[in-house]
């Protein structure tokens, strides 16, 4: 039982010394450009959705929807992997993409 418990504490301290991703992430203020970009979206998003129990005007909504836009145009030309893109919001779609981004 000794020795496993050695073992585990040998390869999860040897590990995350080693993980470059570990490091990075380790400092929250030196994350990629595209996990800062995605957590201005979520703010964003969620942002408008509790303000949303008031009545947001359209011409509002479409000024907040644009600029959250172009951080999503942002993020998706940051983003290591084309499967991680997201689509454009739009006055129909927000709400059920404000699922997606959770």
């Amino acid at each position: 039982m000794e020795a496993m418990n050695s073992v585990q504490e040998q390869t999860t301290t040897g590990t995350t010394a080693f993980d470059p991703f570990y490091v990075e992430f380790k400092h929250a203020a030196h994350l990629p450009q595209w996990l800062k970009l995605q957590h201005e979206v979520r703010a964003g998003l969620e942002k408008l959705m509790a303000e949303s129990v008031r009545v947001v005007p359209p011409v509002e909504l479409a000024a907040r929807l644009d600029a959250l836009n172009d951080r999503i145009a942002a993020y998706n030309d940051h983003v290591p992997n084309v499967y991680l893109r997201k689509p454009a919001l739009t006055p129909a779609n927000w709400t059920d993409q404000y699922e997606s981004w959770q």
